[in-house]
């Protein structure tokens, strides 16, 4: 039997006792925090479902168990607010955008924006999807036998998918120098700032947090410009074409600002997340020959240019079951965190007012009780009857309940046909010196630029 295929991980830290933090491990705990959050997790955090836990103060509870998240994030949704940490790292950004809003506000954004996200609607953006891949394939084929960057190759592609898809290519964005403006924002500020983490108030200053603030304000105005741009244009019924989410969100009723923070949000999260996905997942494919060769093959045998690509999924199981495992192991929201309202009891567990309720998906996804193997690669796991014993809030890859990620359809089908067309053509194997590490900077970000020989598959 071959032995499945293990990326490396990040070191993982020591304390001095469980459920006893001593001055040294506060200072590990910072320290790790400013390099990778992802090392302040111990290895027994990995088969613990339930950890009531007391922080600087604060009552904590760290959850991997899927009923206590279920509860809290699906029947009492109501009694878990957004997390005051989670809140200072993206509010500055993205201010009142779907993905930070809440109450009523948070309400009229998502009715505002469902529209665009109904089944009819995704599967439309489907032959734009695979026309747009095709493209990038054809050029990638172009450099056979160069070595290329695949992070930033996904980056650039699925930047290109929305702009194409959500926003009807409109040209009024400067795509390079977004991408950029992304990429400098989440080396500033992907990390929680040391302020924001012993919970000082907002109204003292965040030092080294001034170029953060100029980013993101040229972030704000290079897409306020798009929303000027297409105010202006004629309408979609005067142009005599459909109506895309920009449209949908000019005509919603929302304020300029709430349309900036909307459009910023679905801009930076629809594209990055969905890259670092892609990457991921061609990564684990050039570790793994076998799985790699039954994704060719099951490419190879469907018939795709008969079938609309909003139907590829159905054709490719296989293809579809490597994208989920590899959002298994380097979840798109590798944290999720809550703050109880009132007290509740979570799985017998008391959980007082004022608990920040933290999943770490990393954790869970993980769990040495839930999945076999946690730390390998085996797409296997979710087809078939493994798939159906999996269980249910143990798996959360775009979040869960009311606010569970709206574009989770069309990101999936977009990974599926990505990975259609390029693979169909193109082997892509792994060119660097050592494997890369995940390092979270919001997304779970390669701390390699993931390069990347281009093969044509006819020559592979």
């Amino acid at each position: 039997m071959t032995t499945a295929f293990e990326p490396p991980r990040p070191p993982y830290a020591q304390y001095s006792k469980l459920g006893e933090l001593h001055l040294s491990d506060y200072l590990a705990y910072f320290k790790a925090m400013r390099r990778n959050p992802l090392e302040v997790w111990g290895e027994h955090h990995f088969s613990i479902r339930m950890a009531p836990f007391r922080f600087l103060g604060r009552s904590n509870l760290l959850l991997s168990d899927p009923e206590g998240i279920h509860h809290c994030f699906v029947t009492r949704a109501d009694n878990f607010t957004m997390n005051p940490l989670r809140q200072a790292v993206l509010k500055p950004f993205l201010r009142d955008g779907l993905l930070t809003a809440e109450g009523e506000t948070w309400k009229k954004a998502r009715k505002a924006v469902s529209p665009v996200f109904t089944p009819r609607k995704v599967n439309a953006f489907a032959p734009l999807i695979r026309q747009v891949c095709e493209d990038a394939t054809d050029r990638l084929a172009e450099k056979d036998g160069q070595i290329e960057p695949m992070a930033q190759f996904m980056v650039d592609l699925t930047l290109d998918v929305l702009m194409e898809t959500l926003f009807s290519g409109d040209e009024a964005l400067d795509k390079a120098e977004f991408t950029q403006g992304i990429h400098d924002l989440l080396e500033l500020s992907g990390v929680p700032h040391p302020f924001d983490l012993i919970h000082l108030p907002g109204w003292i200053p965040r030092f080294g947090q001034s170029k953060a603030r100029r980013v993101i304000e040229d972030l704000r105005r290079q897409v306020t410009r798009v929303a000027v741009a297409r105010r202006a244009r004629p309408s979609p019924e005067e142009e005599g074409r459909a109506a895309d989410f920009l449209d949908l969100l000019l005509g919603a009723g929302l304020d300029d600002e709430a349309v900036t923070d909307n459009l910023l949000t679905f801009l930076a999260a629809g594209h990055e997340t969905t890259a670092r996905s892609l990457a991921w997942t061609l990564y684990l494919l050039s570790r793994d020959e076998e799985t790699r060769e039954r994704l060719e093959a099951e490419i190879d045998a469907a018939p795709l240019d008969e079938t609309d690509p909003s139907d590829w999924s159905r054709l490719l199981p296989w293809t579809e079951a490597v994208i989920k495992e590899s959002l298994r192991l380097y979840p798109s929201a590798p944290l999720l965190a809550r703050t109880s309202k009132e007290w509740d009891l979570v799985r017998g567990v008391p959980v007082p007012a004022g608990t920040d309720v933290v999943i770490s998906t990393w954790l869970l996804h993980r769990q040495r009780d839930i999945w076999d193997q946690p730390d390998a690669f085996i797409p296997d796991r979710f087809l078939g009857e493994a798939a159906k014993d999996i269980p249910r809030d143990a798996y959360l890859p775009f979040g869960i309940g009311p606010r569970v990620c709206i574009g989770a359809r069309f990101a999936m089908m977009e990974m599926v046909i990505v990975l259609a067309c390029l693979l169909r053509k193109l082997r892509l194997d792994y060119a660097e010196t050592r494997d890369p590490l995940p390092v979270l900077k919001i997304t779970l970000q390669p701390d390699t630029k993931v390069e990347m020989r281009v093969n044509l598959r006819s020559q592979a």
